[in-house]
Formats: structure tokens, sequence, C-alpha cells
């Protein structure tokens, strides 16, 4: 009988025992897309980010109280929803507040693409 009741009390401990939570680092965004047009740029950067690489699809700058506030680190991958996971690779520049910029390898997407406000940014583990 004791046997039953300390089992018994297991079980009980196992099925009421806390599920272990998952911390989401979030942030409301207004993207935008920018280009590399390396022929219209000379002298420009040559299209380094400012993690060190070059530009490629894939990649996006965020701005740096975004970057503080979700303490985001170069590699990190977020994911912007409607639009897919990108790379964090490049900073824009202190006067910008709540934006990102995803690079796109074509002028005329960047272009169509426009802004987009109000996109929630996650930072993915």
């Amino acid at each position: 009988m004791k046997k039953m009741a300390i089992v018994g009390l297991l079980g009980v401990g196992i099925v009421c025992a806390p599920r272990p939570t998952i911390c989401i680092t979030m942030s409301i965004v207004t993207v935008t897309a920018y280009c590399y047009p390396s022929a219209l740029c000379p002298g420009s950067s040559k299209g380094i980010t400012a993690s060190g690489e070059r530009v490629r699809e894939g990649i996006l700058a965020v701005s740096r109280d975004v970057e503080e506030g979700m303490n985001l680190g170069f590699g990190d991958r977020v994911l912007l929803n409607g639009l897919g996971v990108y790379e964090f690779k490049d900073r824009m520049a202190s006067r910008m507040h709540k934006k990102v910029d995803i690079y796109m390898g074509c002028m005329e997407r960047a272009r169509r693409f426009g802004v987009r406000r109000y996109v929630v940014l996650v930072k993915l583990a």
C-alpha cells in the first residue's frame, strides 16, 4: 500500500511539474529594402557590411536601438513576420530608430518592396 501511495505521488508530481518556458525576444519595426549598385557607387565601401562580410541575399541591417534592445549579435537569425528568416550582418546609421533594412540583389525588387510598417521582428534561438 505504501509503495502504491509513493508511486502515485511521484506520478502526480511528474504530471504537475512546470513545463520549461521559451523566452522570445521581439520588436515591432519598419522594414525597407536596399541594394548595392556597384556600378553607381565607385569608391564606396564596396558592399561590405558592418560585420566585415560582403552583402548578399538573406542578410539584414538593423537600427542600433533594435540591436541593443533585442541583444542581437552579428550572425543571429531573426524572423520577420510574413517575410522570412534573415541573418543579422549589418548595422544602420545611428539616426535610424526601430528600422530594419533587408538586402536585395536587384534594385527594381528593392524599390517594389517599398516600406512595410509594423512588422514583428523575432530573434531565433
